[in-house]
């Protein structure tokens, strides 16, 4: 008996006849089996495939019109392409369905595979799609709600102030600017922070201020600076700690927030550069101010009291040394037991140093601090205006405004791209090397800023106001 279905049909060769005569179903595929017996060997033998299931049962649809018929031959396989498209090739050869002529022509062969794996495919985005909606999220997401989460939950409200759970009750606690700032801190477990609102300092703040031991930890801005000024100008504020040049303390990571701590000056020297200096050294292990006084250490002996030394004990040196004296010992580099010993001439650019005599770099004056001009002197009034901002003007020939006001970190890129003849810039920040070279390559005349660095400007005139 044959096959009447497969277990994995790969492939459904799809044929259409056509019969110059009126012929019933049976004789279709009787044709089909006997005159394809035998073409390609035992392999290939559609009675041996059937039997075997690699092919299933042919289907056959039969329409009848004037005299003749004609329909449609579906077989399925499960064999390979390639002799999927030889038992194709083979039907087409069937040339009579009993005394009547026939022709069979294979219109295409189909892949099942791939029509279930587009099925697939569309019931899987269904799925997918209810799942998002209904039933859950990415493991991803889900780890950033809980992280948000926790952290929100920390943060309270005291005396209507954004704060961490410990500022209550911890001794010392860490000012910062704002909301965001307080939840970076709690996430790495620094649970005394309180947020300032920026520059609206309310009065909560103020009491709360005089309570504790206060470390106001700044963005790396001119705008943190302010801030931090006029919390010292209102109440009192122990420490000042302040994030690296350019960055805000939300975007620095634990280590960043640590150091900057560590660094913490008192406020009384935060703002002045010769101070910022020595906390930095001081935090080095091993630093000793220099002309702090350092006790001799237990046993010391000075070096003429030494037996290794000339002028001490000589008695390692042998008896011949012990009875040359002093004046005759034997020569340990020295040019004073020479005959032809001569002082040297006295210089007077003599200078001892570190490195050896004579050689000391010859003192430079300070340069003095140019004066502003008075074309400089009428842009006063537009350079107030970017003062506390972090922002950057660019002028022209006439001292007119280039497009908008930029932000201080964006400035060199900006002024690469500017298309337009800069003359002068205006900026809330300090001068450096870098922008000094930036704006002599673009041909730009003058820089006004808060500070001026070590720079040494060619073309560029720099000011401060």
């Amino acid at each position: 008996m044959a096959k009447t279905y497969l277990s994995a049909v790969k492939y459904e060769v799809l044929a259409n006849y056509e019969v110059q005569g009126v012929v019933e179903k049976p004789d279709i595929v009787g044709a089909i089996f006997g005159q394809c017996e035998g073409l390609l060997g035992e392999d290939m033998d559609l009675k041996e495939l059937q039997q075997s299931g690699k092919i299933g049962r042919i289907e056959i649809t039969v329409k009848k019109g004037k005299g003749t018929t004609f329909g449609e031959v579906v077989i399925p396989s499960s064999l390979d392409q390639v002799k999927t498209s030889i038992l194709a090739a083979t039907v087409e050869t069937v040339e009579k369905v009993g005394p009547f002529e026939a022709k069979v022509k294979v219109t295409k062969i189909q892949d099942t595979r791939k029509e279930k794996r587009e099925t697939i495919t569309d019931r899987a985005k269904e799925l997918l799609k209810h799942m998002q909606q209904h039933e859950g999220m990415e493991s991803s997401e889900l780890a950033d709600t809980i992280k948000t989460e926790i952290r929100t939950e920390k943060i309270v409200n005291f005396r209507n102030l954004q704060a961490g759970p410990e500022v209550e009750s911890s001794p010392e606690i860490i000012v910062v600017e704002g909301r965001a700032d307080v939840l970076k801190l709690l996430s790495y477990g620094m649970n005394n922070a309180v947020a300032m609102n920026g520059g609206n300092i309310d009065t909560p703040l103020i009491q709360l201020c005089k309570e504790k031991t206060v470390t106001v930890l700044i963005d790396g801005d001119r705008g943190g600076e302010l801030n931090a000024k006029k919390l010292g100008s209102l109440t009192k504020v122990d420490f000042v700690a302040k994030a690296p040049d350019g960055k805000e303390v939300e975007e620095l990571v634990q280590k960043e927030i640590l150091m900057a701590l560590k660094k913490k000056v008192e406020f009384k020297n935060a703002f002045d550069n010769n101070a910022q200096a020595q906390a930095t050294f001081e935090g080095r292990e091993g630093f000793q101010p220099r002309n702090s006084f350092q006790p001799r250490r237990e046993g010391f002996v000075p070096r003429e009291q030494r037996h290794d030394h000339p002028r001490g004990d000589n008695r390692q040196f042998g008896r011949s040394f012990d009875r040359g004296g002093y004046n005759n010992r034997p020569n340990f580099g020295h040019d004073r037991g020479r005959d032809n010993f001569r002082p040297r001439p006295f210089n007077n650019n003599f200078r001892p140093n570190n490195f050896g005599y004579n050689n000391a770099p010859a003192f430079v004056p300070a340069q003095r601090e140019e004066p502003v001009p008075a074309e400089m002197l009428a842009l006063k009034k537009d350079f107030e205006k970017l003062k506390g901002k972090s922002k950057a003007r660019l002028l022209d020939a006439k001292q007119k405004k280039i497009g908008k006001d930029i932000e201080v970190k964006d400035l060199l890129e900006a002024l690469q791209k500017q298309k337009k003849k800069v003359n002068t810039i205006l900026f809330d920040g300090i001068i450096t090397n870098r922008l000094v070279e930036a704006a002599e390559a673009k041909g730009v005349e003058a820089i006004i800023g808060v500070k001026k660095g070590q720079v040494n400007p060619t073309k560029v005139k720099a000011y401060t106001m």
